[in-house]
């Protein structure tokens, strides 16, 4: 089964074969299967794919030509040389992928089959029209059914609401609004705009968007709020980028998602995205970042919420962006190339740092005095990767930890099953944990109870299980009865929520253990999959049988209900969910 504890519909896209050489053939299994990938669920690795030519993999090992990041170039080259599906059609079912963990747009798609946009006449690169005046003549010409008594009243509005209303409309219907009178002539001049290419495109490589695009920004009049380009290519284009950046740096935009759809991989992001002062959120997919260089440093003074997806960027530079964000609170890095290497967290603002499906040599969280939420989605690999947790005063959430691939620092103290745990080595602050354990292996289950040892306070605790081939062949259920009492079950711990079935003895040892020592226990929560009915019913029994063979010690009442898991990448930043892994605020019955 696959080790990856988010969305498991969403592809397993690279594997780790050697230092360097990270990437797999598992998207075009999820594209091919229309968006869904199914691992061999006996599995716990699955193998890196077969290369037709092992030149290119030898070649990378160390990285880069010059020991940083993989280039594009190397990237394209490395796909190429595994059997089946091309570099293009790897890249371009990623994508679609990227794009659905992107914020949502911010209006709607408009409705292909009622849009009114086969008006050649109409620009959105012009808000001076010799028709602009024709509303103002006849309003019952467009709004025939809103007369009423004949007068305009919204027109009468103030400019503010009538902005806000404009800035609630799609692109091309936002424009449109010059031609009502002068009034709203005026009013469009002076609304921020937002531009969404979904909402003027028809094709992803639709080349007079591209252009029009850029036109759109540099003729509005107005300042620019924000920007979403998601499906066109700038490719040929280079200058419509870069003028296109310009003009966004120029008129403040605040908000910017901009992902190069490809092919070809190795479109520049230009330099002028570093000067982008007024930018309070940036998605950037598929682009290799400018150098940071001591003169030419960000300027992301007010940038609160930052993702890279896809990028080619070093080590260096993702330190230099963490530095030179004061105001940083969300920063998140989705599937990356061959750099970042690693991810060192050191900033005074962060509160949630993301690693989803990367490959990461070892995340640190160095100084971050205000990081509470530290998530990581990792996928299979087949060297360990250290998770280090060296100032994080006021981390609440950590997870998914699979026991199998991390290793866990914590104050320098290297964690393991068994270690003496000394205050050095526990976080207080901790109250949710989310990790992926295989009780049948006996190092990954002894972990456990270390780690509710280090984060004494810990008041939900999920739990992945990883299914074993061999369920019954590590130490059953002796190991589990035989431990005692803990700070975090005594006192702390009121929910223990299961992503999966817990049937096998080994699992279901654990389940007793957390029961009978759980003395703060509050609710036990299931989500299983629809084809373990069965094996959901007999986790429910046998919760029945030890509520009933309790005699008042421990949690004789223990509510036990379905739960589904909600974890996506957009409600792992979402700070205004208390715990990112649920869907719904479940009402717990008791028995």
């Amino acid at each position: 089964m696959s080790r990856s504890p988010a969305d498991r519909t969403q592809p397993k896209s690279y594997r780790r074969n050697k230092k360097g050489a990270k990437w797999s053939a598992g998207v075009a299994e999820w594209t091919r299967g229309g968006g869904t990938f199914s691992p061999p669920p006996s599995s716990r690795r699955t193998p890196f794919p077969k290369a037709k030519n092992p030149t290119p993999i030898a070649a990378m090992e160390a990285g880069g030509c010059d020991g940083g990041p993989m280039t594009y170039g190397q990237v394209e080259q490395l796909f190429n040389s595994f059997e089946g599906p091309t570099a293009q059609e790897r890249i371009d079912c990623i994508v679609p992928f990227l794009v659905s963990l992107l914020p949502p747009p911010f209006v709607p798609v408009p409705d292909a089959a009622g849009d009114d946009s086969d008006d050649d006449r109409f620009s959105l690169t012009s808000s001076d029209s010799e028709d602009s005046d024709i509303g103002a003549a006849d309003p019952a010409a467009f709004h025939p059914a809103a007369l009423g008594d004949g007068q305009d009243h919204i027109s009468r509005l103030p400019d503010a609401l009538l902005s806000n209303i404009i800035s609630r409309l799609a692109t091309r219907e936002a424009a449109r609004t010059v031609v009502l009178s002068t009034r709203w002539r005026g009013v469009w001049a002076a609304t921020p705009l937002l531009v969404d290419d979904a909402h003027l495109v028809d094709g992803p490589f639709d080349i007079p968007i591209v252009r029009s695009l850029s036109r759109c920004v540099a003729a509005h009049p107005g300042p620019v709020r924000a920007v979403r380009v998601t499906s066109v290519s700038f490719y040929a284009h280079e200058y419509a980028l870069q003028r296109l950046v310009k003009d966004l740096a120029d008129k403040g935009v605040q908000d910017l998602i901009l992902l190069n759809r490809p092919w070809p991989l190795n479109m520049p992001l230009p330099d002028d995205i570093l000067r982008c002062a007024s930018l309070e959120r940036l998605y950037l997919g598929v682009r290799q970042f400018p150098e940071i260089t001591a003169p030419r440093l960000p300027v992301f003074d007010k940038l609160r919420e930052l993702g890279l997806f896809h990028c080619v960027v070093s080590d260096e530079e993702v330190d230099a962006l963490l530095a030179h964000c004061p105001k940083l609170e969300v920063f998140s890095i989705v599937m990356t190339y061959g750099g970042p290497s690693r991810l060192h967290i050191m900033s005074r603002s962060l509160r949630v740092a993301v690693d989803w499906n990367c490959m990461l040599d070892e995340v640190v969280v160095k100084d971050a005095p205000c990081l509470e939420r530290l998530i990581l989605n990792t996928i299979d690999e087949t060297e360990r990767r250290p998770v280090k947790i060296v100032c994080a005063p006021r981390l609440k959430l950590l997870g998914f930890l699979d026991l199998n691939l991390h290793t866990l620092e914590i104050g320098g103290v290297a964690i393991k099953a068994g270690i003496n745990v000394r205050a050095r080595a526990m976080v207080p602050s901790l109250k949710i944990l989310a990790v992926i354990v295989q009780f049948a292996c006996s190092q990954e289950a002894k972990m456990l109870p270390t780690l509710l040892k280090c984060f004494p306070h810990l008041e939900t605790l999920h739990v992945l299980p990883i299914p074993s081939e061999s369920p019954n062949s590590v130490h059953d259920l002796e190991f589990w009865e035989s431990l005692g009492p803990c700070e975090c079950l005594e006192s702390h711990l009121k929910m223990l929520v299961v992503h999966g079935c817990l049937v096998q003895t080994n699992e279901i040892g654990f389940l007793q253990y957390i029961i009978r020592e759980g003395k703060a226990l509050k609710a036990v929560g299931l989500s299983p999959s629809p084809e373990n009915k069965v094996a959901f019913d007999l986790v429910t029994a046998i919760f029945c049988e030890s509520n009933a063979a309790s005699d008042g010690g421990g949690s004789a009442s223990v509510p036990l209900t379905k739960i589904s898991g909600r974890w996506n990448f957009q409600n792992s930043i979402d700070m205004s969910l208390d715990d990112p892994f649920f869907v719904d605020d479940v009402q717990l019955p008791s028995f």
